[in-house]
């Protein structure tokens, strides 16, 4: 077998062997066309394989019409696949080159006008003569080759992303391509330069395949520069061995004898030997030149993702990570949305841009394609490939990923998870530069995002433990202030008494006094002072009943359980809240007959802590959306009412018309050091802990909430009635 055989040979089975794959995977008329293509190819190899075996004349003309017969229609399979890739809607030219192709196929088979004499050529093989017929076919299969290069040139210029991508290796690959098997033609025209170089469409075929049938053509550079290398390599590998033994045979034989064949075979065996070697070598020096600036920023990255545990602060955590990738990637810009129980959305916390007026979208729903699918696919979403899969399939959930991605400026949505939990999404723009993400990438960045989930879930640790070593040092000194209680209510209840004693002294010696002769203007003088004593004496009684009741609050009961009259512990509760809600702020009206609500068995002093938590929270409540709505005539009110008793229980419901709870938080209400207040300072989130244990475990009842966000909230409460 020579040469020419040989390269056909491989020709025709890379060829072959393609469109049967591309057949088997086709899921668009992009890839049937190029599986029609890489068959058309495969017979013109079939055919000049035939021609390099060849004994005689007659089955080298024979063998021609062969590879006559897929020629032409590599023009047109080419104009066709062209004609798809770049959208274009002019039918009227296909007509005219699949009009060209049928004709020149079928002149050429049934006819000699385009092959009518052959010639023996290199002392191997029968090749065709050009002639007038020949000419014309391969003038205008030159201008159809020649006007899809033109077209898919023009529609490189136009594009971008993975398009564009995809264009740029397309075009180049079918470059070398057609150059490879236009070399075929140089023999026809009587110039004998040895017709092997058609081996090369192996490497095009390849190369193009890849890239019209993979979406991500990421790593093309890659595999690009390493078949590059590979063929360079073995054809000096496989090419020395063929050259002594085709071109120096005589010579050879000359100096050896007949064993002419071992020199070959030793070559063979040693460039076989060394060339995987110089292969690896060379492949690795030439990457290490070309991806440098790659692997420098993918090496600060991985170092990055090592150091990011050792960050406790949330917001400064999240801010580094996008600090770092947008440096580092030269990136137009980087975003981090991390989960958002409360709000069920992933929530913008941190980006950066280039762009001084670039604004990320606040959150990504729950609900959101970009969350399906990466929940789904574990994997980065790069938005040209789902942009080209969203043109090519028409599928309704790719255009809406598409559209959400374009919303949110997404070149890349890399998903950050901790086991099965999405903790975030990192979403970065495309790079400066204007080069594509390579798989390298996907990897380094699928690396940083997962130990960012780490890092981030961590930090939330961290804050949630510091919150709740907060809320335990201020439950700690409420505690403190309940022992220190009797002390001090002891200490203020003398001052009282000592005030109280002081005005009633000066009363008594005022009252004495103004019967006596004076002027008008000092008896006007005696009655202020007589009336600013009173008012003392009322303030002193009033702060009495405060410290009375704040040390029925804050001792344990002792006297254990009893009857309880509901008005009368609703009217302690009130006279609780006095320290802290001036009269006039809200309004409490009770909605019961007090007659005839019936006694329930309970600890007057917890019920009373339970009812004083409720007029407290209700109270906050109403100030918040009396401060957020600014409602015109909003009156704050609560309402205590007895719906009904049954089966020994009395129930009772207290509602109010404050800013209700959200849908989100309802659940974590009973929650301990949970609040919805406005403020961490205002309340530990042990109020309504403290409610439901006092109620349901010290009491047997039961307690649940109604709410509204904006509307209100109503608790009912479940108490068991004195038999």
């Amino acid at each position: 077998m020579n040469l020419f055989a040989l390269a056909s040979a491989c020709l025709s089975a890379a060829c072959f062997g393609l469109s049967w794959l591309i057949f088997a995977y086709a899921k668009i008329k992009l890839h049937r066309l190029w599986a029609l293509f890489n068959f058309s190819v495969g017979v013109f190899g079939l055919g000049t394989f035939f021609v390099g075996i060849s004994k005689t004349y007659e089955q080298a003309f024979l063998s021609w019409k062969i590879a006559f017969l897929g020629i032409p229609f590599i023009a047109v399979f080419f104009f066709h696949v062209v004609h798809e890739f770049c959208h274009s809607s002019n039918k009227k030219s296909l007509y005219f080159v699949y009009a060209h192709g049928i004709l020149f196929a079928f002149t050429s088979i049934a006819s000699d006008k385009i092959v009518n004499s052959l010639r023996f050529v290199f002392d191997q093989f029968y090749y065709y003569v050009a002639d007038w017929g020949f000419n014309s076919f391969f003038s205008i299969w030159l201008i159809i080759v020649f006007v899809s290069f033109i077209r898919l040139y023009a529609y490189i210029r136009q594009s971008e992303g993975l398009k564009l991508t995809q264009g740029k290796y397309f075009f180049f690959g079918m470059l070398l391509g057609f150059l490879s098997g236009a070399t075929t033609s140089i023999p026809s025209w009587g110039i004998d330069i040895y017709p092997a170089w058609h081996f090369f469409i192996c490497v095009y075929a390849a190369i193009s395949t890849y890239g019209i049938l993979r979406y991500q053509l990421l790593d093309m550079s890659i595999a690009v520069t390493r078949v590059g290398l590979f063929v360079a390599v073995y054809t000096i590998v496989l090419g020395i061995p063929f050259a002594l033994a085709f071109g120096y045979e005589g010579l050879l034989k000359a100096l050896v004898g007949e064993r002419w064949w071992i020199i070959p075979l030793i070559t063979s065996t040693v460039l076989a030997t060394a060339g995987p070697f110089f292969y690896l070598f060379i492949q690795k020096k030439t990457e290490d030149r070309i991806f440098q600036e790659q692997r420098r920023y993918q090496a600060t990255l991985r170092q990055a993702s090592v150091g990011m545990g050792r960050i406790k602060d949330l917001n400064r955590l999240v801010s580094l990570i996008v600090h770092i990738v947008t440096r580092t990637v030269r990136l137009e810009h980087a975003i981090i949305y991390l989960n958002d129980n409360h709000g069920k959305c992933y929530k913008s916390m941190a980006y950066k841009s280039k762009a001084l007026r670039f604004k990320p979208e606040q959150s990504i729903s729950y609900d959101s394609q970009i969350v399906r699918e990466l929940s789904r696919a574990r994997n980065p979403l790069l938005y040209d490939e789902i942009q080209q899969k969203t043109k090519d399939f028409g599928d309704l959930d790719l255009a809406r990923l598409e559209s959400e991605l374009r919303l949110h400026s997404a070149a890349l949505a890399i998903p950050s998870f901790v086991e099965d939990k999405l903790m975030a999404i990192i979403i970065l723009g495309n790079k400066i530069s204007g080069i594509a993400y390579s798989q390298d990438d996907l990897t380094v960045f699928s690396i940083l995002a997962n130990q960012a989930a780490l890092a981030i879930e961590n930090a939330q640790f961290y804050e949630d433990m510091k919150e709740t070593h907060e809320q335990l040092f201020k439950a700690e000194k409420m505690a403190t202030i309940g022992t220190m209680a009797d002390g001090l209510s002891h200490q203020i209840n003398n001052r009282l008494h000592a005030l109280g004693f002081i005005a009633g002294d000066a009363l008594d010696t005022i009252k004495l006094k103004k019967d006596s002769p004076m002027s008008p203007e000092l008896k006007e003088m005696m009655t202020d002072i007589e009336h600013a004593l009173a008012r003392i004496q009322e303030n002193v009684a009033q702060g009495g009943d405060i410290v009375s009741g704040l040390l029925k609050y804050t001792r344990k009961g002792e006297e254990g359980y009893s009857e309880v009259e509901l008005d009368k512990l609703i009217s302690a509760a009130v006279e609780m809240t006095q320290f802290k809600i001036k009269p006039g702020q809200m309004t409490i009206a009770r909605e019961y007959d007090v007659n005839k609500v019936p006694k329930f068995q309970g600890n007057f002093t917890q019920l009373q802590e339970v009812f004083f938590n409720l007029i407290d929270n209700a109270f906050d409540a109403m100030m918040q959306r009396k401060a957020e709505l600014q409602e015109e005539g909003y009156k704050p009110t609560i309402r205590v009412s007895v719906p009904a008793s049954s089966n020994g229980k009395l129930l009772i419901d207290i509602e109010d018309n404050g800013i209700g709870v959200k849908e989100e938080d309802k659940e974590k209400l009973f929650t301990p050091f949970f609040t919805t207040k406005l403020s961490s300072k205002k309340g530990t989130g042990l109020g309504l802990y403290v409610i439901q244990k006092l109620i349901e475990e010290n009491h047997k009842g039961k307690v649940k909430y109604d709410s509204e966000y904006k509307r209100g909230t109503k608790v009912h409460i479940q108490l068991p009635i004195v038999q």
